[in-house]
């Protein structure tokens, strides 16, 4: 099945990408300042691995 590739190769990203929006919302839940603070070192983090990782290319 097509559906169940492209979950199996994209669940790992879909997860981590819900886990850090959570995380910035509870914490700007608790202080805007903080909240920013913690929204910048996500953006960090996914450049970071996306830099190291980049993503992969499948033939169409």
């Amino acid at each position: 099945m097509k559906l169940g590739s492209i979950f199996r190769d994209y669940a790992e990203d879909f997860f981590i990408f819900v886990g850090l929006l959570l995380i910035n919302v509870a914490t700007f839940r608790l202080s805007i300042t903080a909240g920013l603070y913690v929204l910048g070192c996500s953006f960090l983090a996914v450049g970071i691995v996306i830099a190291l990782h980049p993503p992969k290319h499948y033939p169409p």
